[in-house]
């Protein structure tokens, strides 16, 4: 599925200013922060129906599933987006990709095949960036540094490149230094047995000790919030269609975490 989006430079200007005073309200700005055009919150909106049309695009963007991409063997399977997604005018949206393996080859041709299926996703107008949901083995790990070596080096050069990390990956496992990417978001919840000892952690005061995680986060809705910095931007998903209560719920639990 393909998602339109109006774009004019009034319009950018507008919703830029609105986005800083979002910030202004929702905390302090990271001046080191790749993606600062971006507001305070990102809403996923996986493979569902979504209808997204009462948001404040001066509060919050819009993550959307855009494909769903799957390594089985030597083939790389491309599932596009079937399910609507209805955006408020003028919003900030990021293309999302989700890799999955099914005993992949992970040879040169499933690599090259993967990056022009994440690169193709560029091609949509009025995009803010693009983000790959990889929860990638340590065996993939190699051919995942590959591909986004080569995926950066298609995509235009201002376009930001994000994507989300297990927490592990942030804290004591340095695999994504050097990596060409804007922001690695860490996934706060869905943390199986690691949970307690991660809080715990957090807690106490822990950083992340890769500089790419430090610019934002990821929660859910049916989950406690890690305890963070004001300076993050918050990736929020939810379980079920969002509505404006549940938004509006969030809002008020991002204020009072921050």
């Amino acid at each position: 599925m393909s998602v339109c989006f109006r774009t004019r430079a009034l319009a950018a200007f507008i919703i830029t200013i609105a986005v800083v005073s979002g910030w202004i309200l929702f905390g302090r700005r990271n001046p080191r922060d790749p993606l600062q055009s971006l507001p305070p919150i990102i809403v996923w909106a996986w493979e569902r129906p979504e209808n997204l049309g009462f948001l404040n695009p001066a509060e919050a963007a819009v993550a959307y599933l855009d494909r769903t991409i799957v390594l089985r063997g030597e083939v790389v399977e491309v599932r596009p987006r079937l399910q609507p997604v209805r955006l408020p005018p003028r919003a900030m949206v990021i293309g999302v990709a989700r890799v999955e393996t099914e005993s992949p080859a992970l040879s040169p041709s499933q690599q090259t095949d993967t990056v022009s299926a994440l690169a193709r996703m560029a091609e949509q107008p009025g995009l803010s960036g693009i983000q790959i949901d990889f929860d990638a083995a340590i065996s993939e790990r190699r051919f995942y540094r590959k591909v986004l070596e080569e995926l950066r080096q298609r995509l235009p050069p201002r376009l930001p490149l994000s994507i989300t990390a297990l927490a592990s990956w942030c804290l004591d496992d340095n695999w994504l230094a050097g990596l060409p990417i804007d922001e690695a978001v860490p996934m706060l919840f869905r943390m199986g047995p690691d949970d307690r000892h991660i809080r715990t952690l957090l807690r106490g005061g822990r950083e992340f000790t890769e500089q790419a995680c430090r610019h934002s986060t990821g929660v859910s809705t049916d989950e406690p919030f890690p305890p963070l910095r004001r300076d993050r931007r918050v990736y929020v998903f939810h379980s079920r269609p969002w509505t404006q209560p549940a938004w509006e719920t969030i809002v008020r639990r991002v204020k009072s975490w921050q």
